[in-house]
């Protein structure tokens, strides 16, 4: 006699999602797309892909990540760079960390560990440590809100000096 049992637990312990990534690449090269003229180029030495239930949830980038934002395909002088980044593909919110920088041009450039940024929106914030170089004048503070391209921030307990040129 053969018999055959079927418990939903046994069953669903199978058909569960293995742990950890599903793919995993390296010396990665992406373009993403905010709009028809505005790009992304990011750079990193390994992408990780997460999925659940055969849907990607995130993208987790590490060792030396960088961004280049351009316009019809030239530079705007808004970089970003980053130990890692975890990118949230449904909500578009991005998770940098790790001697994190943004740039803007040559002389305004925004330092932190950690921050996040709202692709939707294009703004940035943390609530740790920042440090903001506008144009030779330094701030710093806890806790920030930007746009991405450093047009406008805020810092919260700042601290800082200008000079009165």
């Amino acid at each position: 006699m053969v018999s055959c049992r079927n418990d939903s637990q046994d069953v669903q312990r199978i058909h569960r999602a293995p742990e950890g990534p599903s793919s995993t690449q390296y010396g990665i090269s992406v373009v993403y797309s905010d709009t028809s003229d505005f790009h992304w180029s990011l750079k990193a030495l390994k992408l990780e892909e997460q999925r659940l239930d055969g849907t990607a949830q995130s993208e987790v980038f590490s060792g030396d990540v960088t961004a280049v934002q351009l316009l019809r395909s030239k530079p705007t002088g808004t970089r970003l760079r980053a130990d890692r980044v975890v990118r949230n593909i449904k909500d578009q919110v991005w998770v940098l960390s790790g001697s994190v920088m943004v740039t803007k041009g040559s002389n305004k450039y925004l330092k932190t560990e950690s921050l996040e940024w709202d692709r939707r929106t294009g703004k940035i914030h943390g609530s740790g440590w920042v440090e903001i170089n506008d144009e030779g004048q330094t701030l710093s503070g806890i806790g920030f809100e930007a746009m991405e391209d450093l047009s406008t921030y805020s810092i919260f307990e700042v601290s800082g000096q200008f000079d009165s040129n």
